[in-house]
């Protein structure tokens, strides 16, 4: 099967569009809402984009009546387009009849002009709400009770609040602004250099994503597994990504699953292997795990491996995950994370984690948290190496490679407030 992607005003329209194309047949795997995007976001009107999986051989036969169709259609037009210039030089020799062109064509430019200036008025107006926002919180900065104030500069307290809101640890909030108080250090220093300085610092605290750079090796494929707690989307991640490597880049993907604890688990991966045609293995031992694994070598160039949900205080249970994942040296780890997770929690799970392998750190979730924090607490108190971040149920949409500065900027409070995606 093969997945393609139409976009329309309306959901029903989006629908029609898969049904005229591939026909009744097609599966309808994911509908999303987008919301416009550039300077001019709000004056745009939202769409629908509707992912759908189809059959290629029913819809190469559609395809051949579509052409038929269309030339028809062209047809159609290029008579109706020779009748309309006729038409317009009946409308030139007719008197009077250009004159009322010429007028209705003012007024359409006067109309134009007047929707350009409106949209222009209300530009004003957003920036200047934007000010007035940003005026009362150096205001409320600077009126702050000594006892409640950890900063006396009003910018540095600013951001010192920014930050602890965000779920930034107290602690490391400090460390990255104490530099900076120094009274004759601040007062010779322009404001927007303060920023920056408190910018670059965590967006190099957090470093460089260290995402999925897949080789064609057939033979000698890359290989990951993906661990962490029960709940988190390990399944779905993994969906999203063997989307993304398969229909954007045409790779070669080998599915496997150890996480034999739920059916529904193995169910849900499968789901998603057949409508992008994977054959996904199911290992119930680690030895089994190893022979899926040279199976699937002569054909791939990556192979993912799901495991089951591990709670890091059973010992037990840590134990049997790391005979699973380090049956071969070649397997890599990714521990998957959910920014719901409080601090202290995540920062258990990942020194827990730790004992058993070396990984890098996949962060999910984003769509029910507005809090950011946790991100650059991980960073800044394990020094290990960050990934991706995904923020939705859609395949395979809602998942990026983290960008430390979309990062920054949020935890300062000047990015945009609805993350990644939205």
């Amino acid at each position: 099967m093969k997945i393609k992607k139409f976009t329309a005003a309306t959901e029903q329209a989006a629908i029609e569009l898969v049904k005229e194309e591939l026909g009744l047949d097609a599966l309808v795997i994911n509908i999303k809402r987008i919301q416009p995007g550039g300077l001019f976001k709000f004056f745009k009107k939202p769409s629908v984009e509707v992912m759908a999986a189809y059959d290629d051989k029913t819809v190469t036969t559609q395809a051949a009546t579509s052409i038929e169709a269309e030339s028809f259609a062209q047809a159609v037009a290029d008579i109706d387009a020779k009748k309309a210039n006729e038409n317009a030089a009946a409308i030139v020799q007719e008197p009077g009849l250009v004159q009322k062109f010429e007028s209705t064509k003012k007024d359409v430019q006067i109309a134009a002009q007047e929707e350009k200036i409106q949209m222009l008025q209300d530009m004003l107006l957003a920036t200047s709400d934007m000010l007035s926002k940003a005026q009362s919180n150096l205001s409320v900065g600077r009126h702050e009770s000594a006892e409640n104030r950890i900063y006396q500069n009003n910018l540095l307290q600013i951001f010192y609040n920014t930050l602890v809101e965000n779920q930034v640890n107290e602690d490391f909030a400090r460390e990255i602004l104490d530099e900076l108080d120094k009274k004759e250090l601040v007062e010779k220093l322009d404001i927007n250099f303060v920023v920056k300085i408190v910018y670059n610092s965590i967006v190099n605290i957090i470093g460089a994503p260290s995402a999925l750079e897949p080789t064609r090796a057939k033979g000698n494929p890359q290989i990951f597994a993906f661990v962490g707690p029960t709940g988190v989307g390990k399944t779905t991640t993994i969906a999203k990504l063997t989307a993304d490597l398969s229909l954007n880049r045409n790779m070669d993907v080998g599915l496997i699953t150890a996480d034999t604890y739920r059916i529904a688990a193995i169910e849900q991966l499968k789901t998603y292997g057949d409508i992008l045609g994977i054959d996904v293995a199911v290992a119930y031992k680690p030895e089994e795990l190893v022979e899926h694994i040279k199976a699937k070598k002569d054909h791939c160039d990556i192979i993912l491996i799901d495991t089951a949900g591990r709670s890091h205080k059973d010992g037990d249970n840590m134990m049997e995950l790391s005979q699973f994942i380090n049956a071969s040296d070649a397997i890599e780890k990714f521990l998957v994370l959910s920014l719901t997770t409080k601090f202290d929690d995540m920062l258990d799970i990942v020194e827990t984690y730790t004992k058993i392998c070396d990984f890098r750190i996949i962060f999910t979730k984003l769509d029910e948290t507005n809090k950011m924090g946790n991100i650059a607490n991980i960073s800044h108190k394990t020094g290990k190496k960050l990934s991706y971040i995904t923020f939705g149920q859609n395949v395979p949409d809602d998942i990026k490679t983290i960008a430390p500065n979309e990062v920054a900027m949020r935890l300062l409070g000047l990015g945009d407030e609805d993350g990644p995606g939205k």
